[in-house]
């Protein structure tokens, strides 16, 4: 179920396609947003506060954050995709229950 999630293309799903490609767009970055927000949340509900310091040091700095988190969250790119598919679930069903309406 997950990979069917994954891929879907959200913005032809939800009908997308059609709006000005700059309302179209900004949709876009309003979802990636959620997305993020949700994945942040995530990860500082699990790393410890010496890891939340540590991640402060990394994001001052040039290393990658993406490999730093996978060394300190050992399924970090399972919940990434998690995360993701769960956020087309979510814009799927209110999509259903929109046009139900």
């Amino acid at each position: 179920m997950i990979t069917e999630l994954l891929n879907i293309n959200l913005v032809e799903a939800l009908g997308l396609s059609s709006l000005p490609a700059e309302q179209r767009e900004k949709l876009i970055v309003q979802m990636s947003e959620v997305i993020e927000n949700r994945i942040n949340t995530e990860v500082l509900s699990i790393l410890t506060e010496d890891e939340k310091k540590e991640l402060d040091k990394v994001l001052d700095s040039d290393s990658d954050m993406i490999e730093f988190l996978k060394s300190k969250i050992p399924n970090f790119e399972i919940m990434v995709v998690e995360t993701v598919a769960n956020f087309k679930k979510e814009m799927l069903e209110l999509q259903q229950l929109t046009v139900k309406a």
